[in-house]
């Protein structure tokens, strides 16, 4: 049985420190948690109840190598190694300012290489399908009278149109607020990772299709919803689960990528973005990243764009 001792007590107020200061969601403080953890198992596996196990001053960086060795040799995908040597490094980070170590050993430790993996996206034309089916679907769907003319149908339409229009992320989605949602400037205030807070501008369909379903919006269930913009028939606020589903059950029906997510319409959103001419500083600030070098994963999926302008420029073409 492992022992009280420092590491545990210092992971302690390093989780504390992220969920009060930097305000991280349960979700991210769980993973950093779970990579402490096993990094905690490794050191107790390693040196048992020595000193080394008890003071963060004794661990060495070959002992940080030697626990990623070990799960670089259980197959760990880079991205998962990547994750939890960050989580080293904010950790040690973390100790090294609030004194506990008089060195930041993790600062040493090396991200792999990634993987390039382009993200899915959807075409111009599957779009098109999604939306002609959508309000298609919203037309023909009966109306619940009991739940004050209530559309599972127009929810859906106002999902999906928010989500090609803005980009936003699951979280930000189920997330927004009425009072976040201006129709006279056509925007929407979201808050997004790390409290940051951004206004984005969506489009005529978009507005209208969010128009529309506030018209229908039920009765908020409890007073903590009363300004969540997106309920269910219930009044409850939406939860991710019932919003991926709605999302894979429609996109199924009109493409044949594997992942089908509400991400997959943030991609589709930044790339046709791409592809229309749109500056990249500029998708990089509607999509709420913070480094432009994540934006420009799009430039290597626009193949229109890159035809367009071989078209323009090339003496030949």
């Amino acid at each position: 049985m492992k022992p009280d001792h420092l590491f545990d007590s210092i992971v302690n107020e390093f989780t504390d420190y992220l969920k009060i200061n930097k305000k991280y969601s349960p979700n991210t403080i769980s993973s950093y948690s779970n990579d402490l953890s096993s990094f905690g198992d490794f050191l107790f596996l390693t040196f048992g109840s020595e000193d080394k196990y008890t003071d963060l001053n004794f661990i060495t960086l070959n002992d940080l190598k030697s626990f990623m060795a070990g799960l670089f040799d259980k197959e760990y995908s880079k991205s998962s190694l990547a994750r939890k040597i960050s989580t080293l490094k904010s950790f040690f980070k973390f100790a090294f300012t609030r004194k506990h170590i008089k060195k930041n050993i993790a600062s040493y430790l090396v991200f792999p290489k990634k993987d390039k993996r382009l993200p899915s996206h959807l075409s111009s034309s599957e779009i098109t399908k999604l939306f002609a089916q959508t309000e298609r679907n919203k037309i023909e769907a009966p109306v619940c009278e009991e739940k004050d003319k209530f559309s599972l149908s127009i929810l859906e339409l106002a999902i999906f149109e928010l989500f090609y229009s803005s980009g936003i992320r699951l979280s930000e989605l189920i997330n927004l607020k009425i009072s976040g949602f201006d129709k006279y400037s056509k925007t929407i205030k979201v808050l997004g990772k790390g409290n940051k807070e951004r206004i984005i501008p969506i489009g005529d369909s978009a507005l209208t299709a969010v128009s529309e379903f506030l018209k229908t919006r039920p009765l908020p269930d409890d007073e903590k919803n009363k300004n969540v913009l997106f309920l269910d028939i219930s009044g409850k606020k939406l939860y991710p689960m019932k919003v991926n589903r709605i999302i894979k059950n429609k996109l199924t029906l009109i493409t044949d990528l594997k992942k089908k997510s509400p991400h997959v319409l943030r991609h589709t959103f930044a790339t046709h973005l791409l592809d229309n001419g749109a500056d990249i500083v500029a998708i990089k600030d509607m999509l709420g990243h913070s480094s432009l070098s994540t934006t420009q994963i799009y430039t290597h999926i626009s193949p229109e764009k890159l035809k367009k302008a071989y078209k323009q420029a090339h003496p030949r073409a």
